[in-house]
């Protein structure tokens, strides 16, 4: 492959690889501590704390378990220390999936996305950037990372509604499962716009290269 070729797709092309490998390397060292007992993945392995935290609320002291009129479940404790936070060190097997769900879906969705760029860079380098598979595969990681990110962040906050439920009482909206939404959308619309332009931008330069072919 030419020099040239490996440039056009300088620093993603790096910086996809490193990431990628960063993100393999750290899994298979969290599943063989799982495997092996030491460790824990997400909510798999034999000694696992299960906490979870009501997102987007602070609190002003360390003592408003009564102002909340909030207690711990059984099995479970509770503290208040600027957030509201319960935990249990003996999980049932629904709490540990719960936990899980909330940060697995990130980690597929950014999963995902490396593999998407993974890709397109591949295109661009074997097939050149202006063509429409490059422009289409642009448009595809940009609609996944906006959406990826939404559901993400939507299905976390439900879990994390969910698992505070099971450690809390009364049960009441503690997670507020759309709440963690807004915070989050300004980075993955404009990453979405920036694909779809330059996905625009492009398709038009295919449509011009094959409209000069056409004139030759």
């Amino acid at each position: 492959m030419a020099t040239s070729e490996r440039k056009l797709t300088e620093p993603l092309s790096t910086v996809t690889g490193v990431f990628g490998a960063l993100v393999l390397g750290l899994a298979a060292i969290g599943l063989v501590a799982t495997l092996a007992g030491s460790g824990s993945f997400g909510g798999l392995g034999r000694h696992v704390a299960v906490c979870a935290t009501q997102p987007n609320t602070v609190y002003g002291g360390s003592d408003w378990t009564a102002s909340l009129r909030v207690a711990a479940q059984h099995g479970a404790s509770v503290s208040v220390n600027g957030r509201l936070q319960a935990c249990t060190l003996h999980p049932s097997g629904y709490q540990r999936l719960l936990y899980t769900l909330t940060s697995a879906p990130s980690a597929l969705v950014w999963g995902a996305v490396l593999v998407l760029l993974w890709r397109l860079v591949r295109t661009a380098r074997h097939i050149g950037p202006f063509t429409l598979l490059v422009a289409a595969r642009m448009c595809w990681l940009g609609w996944v990372v906006l959406a990826g990110a939404l559901a993400a962040a939507a299905a976390q906050g439900t879990a994390t509604d969910a698992l505070l439920n099971t450690l809390l009482r009364p049960q009441t909206g503690f997670g507020d499962a759309l709440s963690t939404v807004p915070p989050i959308l300004p980075v993955p619309l404009l990453a979405w716009a920036a694909l779809l332009t330059f996905a625009r931008i492009i398709r038009l330069g295919a449509a011009m290269d094959e409209d000069i072919q056409g004139t030759v």
